[in-house]
């Protein structure tokens, strides 16, 4: 299909495929935690929804599709982009791209390519139904299937492909490259200056703030009129065109982190294309920014005390003292005397070491404990490849664009100090991190609110884990009054291991994951042994 090339201002030419502009309509267009036993039971209680009938209606079908996307080989495509060791001999990573409508349902000929990659096994039967798995905003789909293939979650793909879609903008899909250097590294650093680092967080936010607004006007000048084009409802867009390739009713979708809010967003807006829909580790849907920030403040904060006992009872490189000896090296990052680190940087690089891991649990709080204990002793080499790393999977253009654009009822910049005073006495390790990112957002477009589902035909699972140092344990809890409201049938399945994905790293989960898949049917709430 032509292309007539995009017209880029002067300060983007680094832009890289913002938005593909076709001549036609689109309708024409063709880590590793510890596992245990099964399933621990709790029978007080599966949910916030109505009990169910004694003979509910059959699951809907979850069905192969008719016609497929054009797949090739690409583990190493991938595993070079994010920095993977190879999968296992029995794995296939196969990659696709397809066009959507850059604004779904609204008639434009600008379109997006987004990327997906389907993880399989050698065993996996080919007339299998897919699953479409997401991440959203916070690393990308790609890189969490691939987590899955990689860990005792693998079981999940011996009778289901899953197919991630890496989020409109980032990873692979159309990936956005519209700030400048300077911009981008400013927002990251929670405009940290070891210049001034000794006057505390009040110069950090004026020059947060100020960069957030500059950073606003350049990249929606380089994407006008489509600033408000990277929310999760058109993401979520972009698997209802996916479901239209491949000419099938319904399809399964597994929201990990916020890639929730992608699966939720879709659920409001095509509740009658929903077969299965599973929640892996959901942060808060709908709620306001602070509500949210707090809630993921909290959780991420209990994940890195876990951390610092685990550590200390393994007599760890950081000692007996882990807790105190993190949180020294967070405030010498703070106050500029720790190379070029900020505190932001440590932060990332510690959060996403132990997310994005294919290895035990201990062997996993080993490593990172060397990696901050090296830092400590003056050497910040591998802490600084770990952030950089964090950076490049959690800190695009792309994914800076998406939050804001799904900003709720964003919190004014007067507020900042008053939150940051009182998180960093609540969350020591991450409150003041938390509130200074909200400033992030500042002066950009927030979309229009996320829809929210009047109903599910099918029954929610739900995943959550108290060692999820992405977004922390608590969302599912805050998902409640939703579902309530929406006379939703769900189940809570809990896990206190280590990793991003509560399916990738727990066999356990994985399996009730696939029979919930197979049947439709969701267990009784209860827990994984970590």
């Amino acid at each position: 299909m032509p292309r007539v090339p995009l017209l880029r201002s002067p300060r983007s030419a680094t832009v890289v495929a913002v938005l593909a502009i076709v001549g036609a309509l689109l309708a024409g267009c063709a880590v590793g935690p510890d596992t245990g036993p099964g399933l621990v039971i709790d029978n007080g209680g599966g949910g916030g929804g109505p009990a169910a009938s004694t003979e509910a209606p059959a699951a809907p079908a979850l069905n192969a599709p008719r016609t497929d996307l054009g797949w090739r080989t690409c583990p190493d495509d991938v595993a070079g982009r994010y920095g993977l060791s190879a999968t296992a001999a029995d794995v296939r990573i196969e990659c696709a791209d397809f066009q959507a409508s850059i604004t779904p349902g609204v008639a434009t000929i600008d379109a997006v390519d987004v990327a997906a990659v389907r993880v399989r096994l050698t065993s996996t039967p080919m007339s299998a139904a897919p699953l479409v798995l997401t991440s959203g905003s916070d690393i990308p789909s790609a890189l969490t299937a691939v987590l899955v293939a990689n860990s005792p979650g693998r079981n999940l793909l011996a009778s289901h492909p899953l197919v991630a879609v890496d989020r409109r903008g980032t990873g692979a899909s159309s990936p956005l490259d519209c700030l400048t250097v300077r911009e981008r590294n400013t927002l990251l650093d929670n405009g940290f200056d070891s210049s001034d680092a000794a006057s505390g967080v009040g110069p950090r936010q004026t020059r947060l703030a100020t960069t957030a607004a500059e950073a606003s006007d350049g990249c929606s000048e380089t994407i006008s009129p489509h600033q408000l084009a990277y929310t999760a409802a058109n993401a979520a867009g972009d698997l209802e065109r996916l479901r239209t390739i491949w000419g099938v009713d319904r399809i399964g979708i597994v929201g990990v982190g916020a890639g929730s809010d992608v699966a939720l967003a879709y659920a409001g807006l095509y509740r009658n294309r929903v077969a299965r829909l599973v929640l892996d580790t959901p942060p808060a849907y709908l709620a306001s920014a602070r509500d949210r920030a707090q809630q993921i403040a909290a959780g991420t904060d209990a994940a890195l005390t876990t951390f610092a006992t685990d550590c200390a009872s393994a007599n760890c490189s950081l000692g007996t003292g882990a807790r105190a000896a993190v949180l020294s090296l967070i405030d010498r990052a703070a106050s500029g005397r720790l190379a070029t680190l900020s505190d932001a940087d440590v932060l990332s690089a510690i959060t996403t070491e132990l997310a994005v891991t294919t290895t035990d649990r201990a062997s996993t709080v080993a490593r990172v404990s060397r990696l901050l204990s090296s830092a400590a002793a003056g050497d910040v080499g591998g802490l600084t490849q770990a952030a950089t790393r964090a950076r490049a999977l959690r800190g695009t253009d792309g994914q800076l664009l998406s939050r804001c654009n799904d900003t709720s009822q964003p919190v004014g910049q007067n507020e900042i100090g008053g939150l940051v005073s009182s998180w960093s006495g609540q969350y020591r390790f991450t409150g003041t991190d938390t509130a200074l990112s909200l400033l992030r957002c500042s002066g950009w477009p927030a979309g229009p609110a996320a829809p929210r589902p009047e109903g599910f035909d099918v029954p929610v699972l739900l995943l959550t884990s108290g060692y999820d140092t992405i977004n922390g344990g608590t969302g599912a809890g805050a998902l409640e009054p939703l579902f309530v409201s929406a006379g939703a049938k769900t189940s809570t399945v809990t896990w206190d291991g280590l990793g991003f994905s509560v399916a990738a790293h727990s066999d356990c989960a994985a399996d009730i994951v696939t029979r919930y898949v197979e049947s439709g049917e969701i267990p009784d709430t209860g827990a994984c042994p970590s």
